[in-house]
């Protein structure tokens, strides 16, 4: 009798095959939920743990903004007493990076690095950090500042827009100009940080009120190591500068014989040691260059002969910046007060059509900002151009934001590929291309 064939064998190889399509699907499913939900890890970044499920951290959880998706804790063994360290998610799809210092903490202080100890020329934040853990000054975090140009035809390779203060050295003090990288002479434009001996966190306009005085003739000064140009025709140069002003037809004055470094209550005697008309004059290690631009030079250039002396006198204001010991500027004030300010509304309203030279905040971009607190300093970092991962976000966006996780008052620094933060030792955003960008200063978080 013939032996019957079971038909059951390939009937149950099917429906084995369909549970393992239908096994390996499901798993694919949570692989990808599980990368949505958390950032791809970076070689240049530190390790990401989570706050230990304690009763603290459930009620945080239960309190969140409604703007807040997610909030992790990075390197808590690291932390030392007062400064902490967190990657949000933002709901509009964003990751933003916080290194945030408590105010009250004797351990602590705010600071500023300037990059390759002169304005012509950048340094990526490390490098800032690492040259100052040679003079045994320990940073916990930096962030990119101040705005400037990176290159031009005259040779400035890298310049900063902003006010940087520095040990109480007075190294630069823009003229208030309502242009991409500068602070507007308006309420918005009230974008320079600085801290008091005795504490006090200042975010405002700063004024130079600099002064040259020769015989009867008083000359206002314009700005300390900015360009000189028609906009701002007076500019004084340090050696903080550079080698030279690398102005071009401006007249210039070189002025010895008085008292280095600038500070922001100065006041002191000078000589005239030599006259240039062609501009691009060698800086002094033991003096400083006045530069004035070719329309108005001209009538100096009569008016100061070499040898001449005089008396030079700076003043900040408000006062109380005349004794800030670190100060660093952005462009554009984005919280006064919890609130967001007025402009920043208009702004993000018409899309940036009510200041068309800063445009760019409009769109969603990496961004770099300070904020702080009645009790706290935030350094902040918003990655950007990235998708699956964080793709910026505008100014008003940023500001909203900040408002929602406790931030204050906040001003906008440089941004773009320019953002990373370090911090603990290591860059712990993702910028933009994946690697540091060279930048003009930072601000620090750093061991007293």
């Amino acid at each position: 009798m013939p032996e019957k064939k079971d038909h059951r064998n390939p009937l149950h190889k099917l429906i084995a095959l369909c549970i393992l399509i239908l096994l390996f699907m499901t798993v694919l499913n949570v692989m990808r939920m599980l990368e949505d939900n958390e950032s791809k890890p970076s070689t240049n970044r530190v390790d990401v743990k989570e706050t230990p499920p304690t009763s603290n951290t459930v009620q945080a959880k239960e309190t969140r903004p409604r703007s807040v998706k997610d909030r992790k804790s990075l390197d808590t063994r690291r932390w030392p007493d007062g400064f902490r360290l967190y990657k949000y998610s933002w709901v509009g799809n964003a990751a933003v990076y916080v290194a945030e210092m408590d105010r009250d903490v004797d351990n602590l202080g705010f600071d500023v690095g300037l990059a390759n100890s002169q304005i012509i020329g950048r340094e990526t934040v490390t490098g800032v950090t690492r040259r100052l853990r040679e003079k045994r000054i320990q940073s916990l975090a930096g962030v990119n500042g101040s705005f400037g140009i990176r290159s031009d035809g005259y040779g400035r390779g890298g310049m900063l827009f902003n006010l940087h203060i520095q040990e109480g050295e007075l190294v630069s003090v823009p003229k208030l100009l309502n242009r991409w990288g500068y602070s507007p002479p308006s309420p918005w434009g009230e974008t320079s940080f600085g801290v008091t001996p005795d504490g006090e966190f200042l975010l405002e306009a700063v004024h130079l009120n600099g002064k040259l005085h020769i015989g009867e003739e008083t000359l206002e000064i314009d700005a300390i190591n900015q360009i000189c140009a028609s906009l701002c025709p007076v500019v004084l140069y340090t050696p903080r500068f550079g080698r030279s002003t690398l102005t071009r037809r401006c007249y210039e004055f070189t002025l010895k014989k008085l008292t280095l470094p600038l500070t922001g209550k100065y006041k002191s005697r000078f000589a005239v040691t030599s006259v240039n008309s062609r501009g691009n004059s060698i800086i002094p290690s033991d003096g400083i260059v006045l530069a004035i631009e070719p329309s108005l030079g001209y009538k100096w250039f009569r008016k100061i002969p070499r040898s001449a002396t005089g008396q030079l006198e700076i003043a900040l204001t408000p006062e109380k910046w005349q004794t800030v010991q670190a100060g660093i500027g952005g462009n554009l004030r984005l919280l006064r007060n919890g609130e967001i300010e007025p402009e920043l509304i208009d702004f993000a309203r018409t899309r940036g059509a009510s200041a068309y030279g800063h445009r760019n905040g409009a769109d969603r971009h990496p961004r770099s900002a300070l904020g702080f607190s009645e009790d706290k300093l935030f350094l902040i970092v918003v990655d950007g151009r990235r998708p699956g991962h964080s793709l910026g976000m505008t100014l008003y966006d940023m500001a909203s934001f900040f408002r929602d996780i406790g931030v204050k008052n906040a001003i906008n620094f440089d941004g773009g590929s320019s953002s990373a933060l370090w911090a603990l030792g290591d860059i712990v955003n993702r910028p933009a291309h994946d690697y540091e960008r060279p930048i003009f200063n930072v601000a620090l978080i750093r061991k007293k």
